[in-house]
């Protein structure tokens, strides 16, 4: 079967992962041999694969190409996109934007098999396999060439990479990922004034970062943290859309009464560093509250957590209170109800910091 090619829509993904790739040698071959491997789409015309075959067609004036339906499962249509690309020269930063969606693809199996787990869910573990980032990651990681500790630095820098809007500073960590994956790593974990003083001095050069890094530290330029004035009894953190590792080299104790609560959001995928941040600052573990993003499974870990954590023996919530809607609004609901007259600050937001 044939099909026009500017009927053809390329995966939403393709360009996120892969970006611009030459051609060149595909038009050769295709000129030399005429032979064209047929392309994998949807029903809906998008590619799965073939995306240089038909910019290759495109540069060739070629109209019409042979096609096959890719599964109507979503699951399978990323594992041929990825997997089709298996033998692909490809970079750091690519492999590891394909560790991204093997990891998706590991979460969702791993969701099937709970669903349609056929024993009781008193005996679950026999059931189904739930999943496990630790094992998906190694398992992931295997697949494109990585070890599991690389792999998961590598998701923290692309992750900060998406996360940056400045194109200079995403093209530096696109270099500093594909020539060397712990400089991008510690380069990530930085502030964005230290990132850009790196930049300066290294003069883009990716080759120089992990050098600079260490002269900058042996100077005593380090990240500067800043708190608000004043002691506080309630302290609220977000580190679901911001996690720096200054937070582990530096202390609140300044801003925190003798008797306080920190209220921190973590992803479940987050709980480690999450307990590892507050132990840290000199909280202990409380208790916790659950926010459930998922309506259509049981069991998810698409939520958000909020560990309970305190200093000193503050009282504890104790009183059920309704359910609310959206995050944060439910949380300070049950901080106003439970610890009224308290004085509190959000602190580390987007903004800097902010009495509620």
């Amino acid at each position: 079967m044939k099909i026009e090619i500017n009927k053809l829509n390329p995966h939403p993904l393709n360009s996120r992962i892969y970006g611009y790739t030459d051609c060149t040698d595909l038009i050769e071959s295709i000129q030399k041999t005429g032979w064209i491997k047929p392309i994998l789409i949807t029903r809906n015309n998008t590619i799965i694969s073939g995306h240089r075959r038909v910019e290759a067609c495109k540069s060739l004036e070629i109209q019409e190409v042979d096609f096959e339906y890719a599964p109507d499962d979503y699951i399978k249509q990323l594992e041929l996109f990825v997997g089709e690309n298996c033998y692909r020269e490809k970079t750091t930063v690519q492999k590891t934007r394909e560790a991204a969606i093997y990891m998706e693809i590991e979460k969702k199996k791993a969701y099937q098999r709970m669903i349609h787990a056929e024993a009781p869910m008193e005996s679950f573990p026999q059931g189904g396999e739930s999943y496990d980032p630790g094992k998906a990651r190694d398992i992931v990681g295997e697949k494109i060439g990585m070890s599991g500790r690389s792999l998961d630095k590598a998701l923290k820098v692309v992750e900060k990479m998406d996360s940056t809007y400045d194109d200079t500073f995403v093209k530096f960590f696109n270099a500093t990922l594909n020539e060397n994956i712990d400089a991008a790593s510690k380069l990530a974990s930085k502030s964005d004034d230290i990132i850009k003083e790196v930049y300066d001095r290294t003069d883009g050069d990716p080759t120089k970062v992990s050098g600079v890094i260490r002269a900058m530290a042996k100077e005593g330029v380090t990240d500067k943290i800043h708190l608000p004035s004043g002691k506080f009894q309630i302290l609220l953190l977000d580190l679901t859309k911001w996690v720096h590792m200054i937070m582990l080299e530096t202390t609140i104790a300044e801003i925190c009464e003798p008797d306080c609560v920190l209220f921190t959001w973590v992803k479940p995928d987050q709980l480690e560093i999450g307990l590892e941040i507050c132990k840290h600052w000199g909280f202990r573990y409380s208790s916790c509250l659950v926010w459930n993003r998922d309506t259509d499974y049981k069991l998810s870990d698409f939520a958000e957590i909020c560990l309970v954590t305190v200093k000193g023996s503050p009282k504890s919530i104790l009183e059920n209170y309704p359910a609310a809607k959206e995050k944060p609004s439910m949380l300070k609901e049950v901080i106003n109800s439970g610890y009224h007259g308290w004085s509190r600050v959000e602190i580390f937001t987007e903004e800097g910091w902010r009495n509620f």
